[in-house]
């Protein structure tokens, strides 16, 4: 299968005019879109996604992993459009060594899809497990929305650091780029805060889970290590 990637702008939003002009040129069987964007944490620009659906001649697939932290979601607009397909997971909910999670879309297309899907692909275990945690599916969202306050604080705290450029987020992270990333993160791992260096993909770049922490006092020790290896 051919694969064609199309980059983002140096912001990380979707470039809606260069996606659509590859969807005309590639005519894609399948688009793949995360909602919000794993490793950038930003929701793109809903408006864009509609109209790269309206575009694709095959299906377009909604990756919504971390829809607990989001303000949009697709789920709504999957009853307008037939070739939308949104994927879920309830990995980010505390649920990750489930290994579970679930695809909506029209009845045509997932009797299609049940049709490659392997026999007993998801364990007993894991079916009762998730079945009595989804009896309580507000708490869980409950504690989502904690981690969207824990998220808000330290988004907050960063952006008084000179020197650190953070990113808005709508999932479980913080993207924030800095001068030095593979400085600040072996001096933040030294002082026993462990974040994701992305300087690999991006100069300069690294990721903090927005749950770090848990509270305001760690939150401030945290910025502190920051201020002084950034």
């Amino acid at each position: 299968m051919k694969y064609v990637g199309v980059p983002l702008d140096e912001d990380f939003a979707l470039d809606r005019k260069v996606m659509l002009e590859v969807i005309q040129r590639e005519q894609p069987a399948l688009v793949f879109l995360a909602y919000p964007n794993n490793p950038t944490g930003n929701l793109f620009d809903a408006a864009a996604i509609r109209q790269i659906i309206e575009a694709a001649p095959g299906l377009v697939v909604v990756d919504e992993a971390y829809y607990a932290f989001a303000s949009d979601s697709f789920i709504p607009l999957l009853a307008h459009y037939d070739n939308l397909l949104v994927m879920r997971t309830f990995s980010k909910l505390g649920m990750a060594g489930l290994r579970l999670g679930f695809l909506a879309g029209s009845r045509a297309w997932l009797s299609q899809l049940e049709k490659l899907r392997l026999p007993y692909n998801v364990g007993v275990l894991p079916q009762l497990v998730a079945t009595k945690l989804l009896q309580h599916h507000d708490v869980l969202l409950e504690q989502a929305e904690l981690i969207k306050q824990q998220r808000a604080r330290l988004l907050a705290a960063l952006n008084t650091i000179v020197g650190v450029r953070t990113y808005s987020s709508e999932a479980n992270f913080i993207l924030f780029r800095v001068a030095k990333a593979t400085q600040v993160f072996e001096g933040l791992k030294q002082r026993g805060v462990l974040d994701q260096e992305l300087e690999q993909r991006a100069s300069g770049i690294d990721r903090l889970p927005a749950r770090h922490g848990g509270n305001a006092g760690r939150e401030q020790k945290f910025c502190c290590r920051t201020a002084r290896h950034h």
